[in-house]
């Protein structure tokens, strides 16, 4: 039901003005990806349970109104609509409805609340952005708000349940940025938008009482740039509770990262290192301790039977250094290295791995795109085990092509 409801609301937009105007834009490209194995996590465009995919993609843009039908059949989900959407700008405003990646944090891959490590949510969302305008603060500083209502798939006992977010982001200049964030799993798809819940989801005590079966997490993150010798060092972290005390966000995760930015190296190269921790202390009263991350005694925090956060999942951590060189306009190579622990308590019912794992994994890949002609690929060597996730030792390659008419 919700894939012909895009569908019709995606032919109302197309619909909305006369097709070829001089103000129209409407593109079409056709992709395929091949892994040779499962890969843990998310490469070219590929989850961890895909090994090839085609998709078909329509877009079609006027004035404030942009929207993109993406027909996507894998070996795992069969045929989908994951990114596909419709969105209408209106001043400040955003509007959107559809099936979009979602990376909530400042990290160009990674968020402990929303990921592309699942599949993207079906959800409306709308999303505000505006300046300042005082002379205490630079020209440049701004903030965005965006709000998002969807549902996430067997989730609560086999059902869908709602899941409502908000992240709000602080720049008061171009150096420093802030944000904090809320989300929220309740009812399940019976529910309608103005629930009972949306109070305790916004402001209400979860913890305990009458609304103690939400699931709420919180937290914030930060940015800061420092411009040096032509090359540019970005530090970001963000810290997520999976539980609160007092009205604030406890039972803490983290990630952070460092990035240097160097343009103006023989081959301009972008580089990052980035530590994730999913693994909660015990708190003095016993309401954290391992597993608490990503783990509701209600809700799973998952969408298609992945964790909507960091692939490593709960009581996990990694560190990765990935990076990116341009060798000319055309020519890009990619490459990381990860070291990961998965299930580091020996919990039977994590959703990876029944067993701590240890292991690394490096790819090495290279893109080549021109005249709307994209081929990539890459070689990775996965050493890690993972029974529930089916991975396993090897050689992986893959492959992926696109064409835009």
């Amino acid at each position: 039901m919700c894939k012909l409801s895009f569908i019709f609301v995606f032919v109302i937009s197309l619909n909305s003005q006369p097709l070829f105007s001089q103000n129209d834009n409407l593109n079409m490209s056709v992709g395929t990806a091949f892994n040779s194995g499962n890969v843990f996590g998310v490469y070219n465009n590929l989850r961890t349970q895909n090994k090839n995919n085609v998709n078909f993609n329509l877009e079609y843009s006027k004035r404030n109104l942009s929207s993109q039908l993406s027909l996507n059949y894998d070996d795992h989900d069969k045929l989908n609509f994951d990114n596909s959407y419709v969105n209408y700008e209106n001043g400040i405003a955003n509007f959107s409805i559809g099936r979009v990646d979602r990376i909530w944090s400042f990290s160009k891959k990674s968020s402990l609340v929303l990921s592309s490590n699942s599949r993207p949510l079906g959800a409306i969302s709308i999303n505000l952005k505006n300046k300042f305008n005082t002379q205490w603060l630079p020209s440049t500083a701004n903030w965005s708000v965006e709000l998002i209502n969807g549902s996430t798939k067997n989730s609560l006992n086999g059902k869908n349940s709602m899941l409502s977010g908000a992240r709000v982001v602080i720049r008061p200049s171009k150096k420093l940025n802030f944000e904090i964030l809320q989300i929220g799993q309740w009812g399940d798809q019976n529910d309608k938008l103005y629930s009972f819940n949306i109070d305790a989801l916004l402001f209400g005590n979860t913890n305990e009482g009458p609304k103690s079966n939400l699931n709420k997490m919180a937290g914030f993150g930060v940015s800061y740039s420092i411009p040096l010798n032509k090359n540019t060092y970005r530090f970001y972290s963000q810290t997520i509770g999976e539980d609160e005390a007092g009205s604030l966000p406890s039972c803490l995760a983290w990630m952070a990262g460092l990035e240097l930015t160097a343009p103006k190296m023989k081959f301009p190269t972008t580089l990052t290192i980035e530590a994730v921790d999913t693994r909660v202390k015990r708190s003095t009263h016993g309401n954290c301790g391992p597993n608490t991350m990503y783990n509701n005694s209600v809700y799973d925090y998952i969408n298609y039977e992945t964790v909507l956060g960091v692939p490593i999942d709960t009581e996990g951590t990694s560190l990765e250094v990935f990076g990116q060189s341009q060798i000319n306009n055309n020519l890009d190579i990619n490459y990381s290295t990860k070291f990961l622990s998965i299930n580091d308590q020996d919990y039977s019912q994590h959703r990876l791995s029944s067993k701590r794992s240890l292991g690394t994994i490096t790819t090495l890949g290279i893109n080549w795109e021109k005249d709307g002609f994209d081929l990539g690929g890459s070689i990775g060597y996965q050493n890690i085990i993972l029974d529930k996730a089916n991975i396993s030792n090897g050689t992986i390659f893959s492959l992926y092509t696109s064409v835009e008419f």
